[in-house]
C-alpha cells in the first residue's frame, strides 16, 4: 500500500455555522459538497466519503435535539477508518442572532433529506462490495486465533497477482475495538512460483510463516482498490475469524458434558 497521507474533510463539520449564517450561501457549499461525493460513489469509491457523511448526518441530529456540534481529533491511519462515538465530543455553537438561527433552521431542514440520500447511495456502494468480495481460508485454517496470517487475490482481467500480510488486533483505548492492518508484500504478474512459495520468501514472519492461515480473495466487481476492495478485505477477513471461531467455540459448548 502507499504511504498513508493526512486524511482531512471535504466539508468543514462546523459548514453551518460559519459567519454569518446564511442559508443560500450552506446551501450551495452543500450541494458542492454532496457532488463531490456523488463523483467518488460513481467509480465505487467508498471510502473516506463514507464515513465523513456519517458525521455530518449524526451532526444534523445533535445539532436538533441537543443544539450542540460534535467534532473529532481522531487522527486518522487509513482513509477506512471510523468514527467511534467515544471520538467525538460536543462544541456548544456560538450564540446567533434571530436572524440566523432562522437561517440555520433552514439549512438544517434542506440538508436533513440532501445528506440522508447521499448516505444511502454510499450505504447501498458498500452492500455491492460486501456482497461481491468474498474470502475464503485455504491454508491453516486451524490457526485463525493467532490473529495474523496472509490473504492473496489474482486479478484475471490483468493477469496480476496482489500478496498482504494481515494483522489483527485489539486497540487497547477503545476496549473490545479490533483493527485490521493489510500490508501489501507482493504485486506483480502471475509468475511460476506458487503463492506459498511467494510468501515464504517474501514475509519477514520466517518462524510462523507455514503455520499461518492463507486466504484467497475473489470478487465479482472490479472495485478500486484503495477506497473499496482493500477496506472490504480487512473487514471481511475480520468477520470471518470472529464468525468461525465463535462458531467452533459454541461447539466446544455443545459436547461438554452435562451437569
Amino acid at each position: 500500500m502507499s504511504r498513508i497521507k493526512k486524511i482531512e474533510f471535504k466539508l468543514n463539520p462546523e459548514w453551518m455555522l460559519k459567519e454569518p449564517v446564511d442559508f443560500e450561501f450552506n446551501k450551495y457549499t452543500l450541494l458542492d459538497y454532496i457532488q463531490k461525493c456523488e463523483k467518488g460513489f460513481e467509480k465505487l469509491e467508498i471510502y473516506p466519503d463514507f464515513v465523513e457523511l456519517s458525521l455530518h448526518l449524526a451532526n444534523l441530529q445533535s445539532l436538533i435535539k441537543e443544539k450542540t456540534l460534535l467534532l473529532t481529533d481522531k487522527k486518522f491511519t487509513s482513509c477506512d477508518d471510523e468514527i467511534l462515538l467515544k471520538e467525538l465530543y460536543p462544541k456548544k455553537p456560538r450564540d446567533l442572532s434571530n436572524e440566523e438561527e432562522l437561517e440555520l433552521d433552514k439549512t438544517i431542514t434542506y440538508s436533513g433529506n440532501k445528506l440522508f440520500d447521499t448516505f444511502n447511495i454510499g450505504k447501498s456502494i458498500w452492500n455491492l462490495a460486501f456482497d461481491n468480495i468474498d474470502v475464503s481460508v485455504k491454508k491453516n485454517r486451524d490457526n485463525l486465533h493467532l490473529g495474523k496470517g496472509f490473504c492473496y487475490y489474482v486479478d484475471q482481467k490483468q493477469r496480476k497477482l496482489f500478496i498482504w500480510q494481515y494483522v489483527i488486533k485489539r486497540d487497547k483505548k477503545k476496549g473490545a475495538e479490533h483493527r485490521t492492518t493489510l500490508k501489501l508484500i507482493f504485486e506483480n504478474t502471475i509468475g511460476e512460483s506458487s503463492i506459498t512459495e511467494l510468501i515464504f520468501n517474501l514475509s519477514s514472519w520466517k518462524s510462523d510463516v507455514a503455520k499461518l492461515p492463507i486466504f484467497e480473495v475473489r470478487s465479482k466487481v472490479i472495485f478500486p482498490m484503495e477506497q473499496t476492495f482493500i477496506p472490504m478485505i480487512k473487514r471481511k477477513i475480520l468477520t470471518f475469524i470472529f464468525q468461525v471461531i465463535n462458531t467452533e467455540l459454541m461447539k466446544s459448548f455443545d459436547s461438554s458434558p452435562k451437569i
